[in-house]
């Protein structure tokens, strides 16, 4: 058996070939080979000219094996800039000039946030990833077309939630041995079947004498004061009490079903409502 010998560490430069085009569009300049190297070796780099390929004019790079942070050619460009100085770029007028402003979107979630903050509800922030077995069947539903992560860290985390309220569930079962009530609520991102993002709005009511009159009044408070038209309709929902569950065309709301809260180990009852926000935000006004 033939034997090797192997140094460590191993401390020989690595290659990368830097495009001058490139580093000159980026850094809005019209530096030459010449003036590169020079930049480049004040940053310690090696630096040999590769000639052209492919009309580019290539520059081989010698990175120190000390420079660990140093992964693509803009990390070059930014060395260069170092080197050349910050202060020695000239500043330039954009030809367009904007105002910047918050997205409807975020404004409108800023002021149901506030609403609900009023309210007496404490805000919280779960994963977007989650799994079927809490987005559908403890929360006593048939699962459903769910967009999928091709590789997930683990099962728990491997599909996409398509609503809020069994993350607001989740968060209830980890604290039922905290002080009641609890009143919790979320605006966050989640996913249809198609992939699409669609903002929602859910919320919870958890002790012992919470009822359909409760989370209602709740809802309709946080619609009227942001504006909203409205018409409750009775409604049927699997993940609520037959009979005590009504709907608004854009959200839902209603008694927990007690399966629903067996599923979640929860003893105390539990109200709950989901909005979808871009309907709602399209429903402001309207009658």
């Amino acid at each position: 058996m033939q034997e090797t010998e192997t140094k460590t560490p191993n401390l020989n430069p690595c290659v990368m070939e830097l495009d001058l085009s490139y580093a000159n569009r980026l850094l809005g300049t019209r530096f030459n080979e010449t003036e590169v190297k020079v930049l480049l070796e004040k940053m310690r780099y090696g630096v040999e000219f590769s000639g052209k390929n492919n009309n580019k004019n290539l520059i081989k790079v010698l990175v120190p094996a000390y420079r660990t942070d140093v992964l693509h050619q803009i990390d070059l460009v930014e060395d260069i800039a170092i080197a050349y100085g910050y202060e020695n770029f000239k500043p330039e007028m954009l030809n367009s000039h904007t105002i910047g402003k918050k997205d409807k979107r975020e404004k409108f979630s800023e002021t149901i946030r506030e609403l609900m903050l009023g309210s007496g509800f404490r805000e919280v922030m779960t994963l977007t990833l989650t799994n079927e077995r809490d987005l559908f069947l403890r929360m006593n539903i048939e699962p459903r077309d769910a967009v999928a992560t091709e590789n997930p860290v683990s099962q728990e985390h491997g599909i996409a939630r398509t609503w809020l309220l069994p993350s607001l569930m989740s968060i209830l079962e980890n604290n039922k041995n905290r002080e009641y009530p609890q009143e919790l609520f979320e605006i966050g991102e989640c996913v249809t079947s198609g992939g699409k993002n669609n903002k929602k709005l859910a919320g919870v009511v958890a002790h012992a004498k919470t009822n359909f009159s409760e989370i209602k009044a709740a809802v309709v408070g946080v619609l009227e004061s942001a504006g909203v038209k409205y018409e409750i309709k009775n409604s049927v929902h699997e993940s609520f009490i037959e009979g005590r569950c009504g709907e608004f065309g854009f959200g839902f709301f209603g008694e927990i079903h007690p399966k629903v809260l067996e599923n979640f180990d929860l003893e105390t009852p539990v109200c709950g409502f989901e909005v979808d926000m871009d309907e709602l935000i399209e429903g402001v006004g309207k009658v």
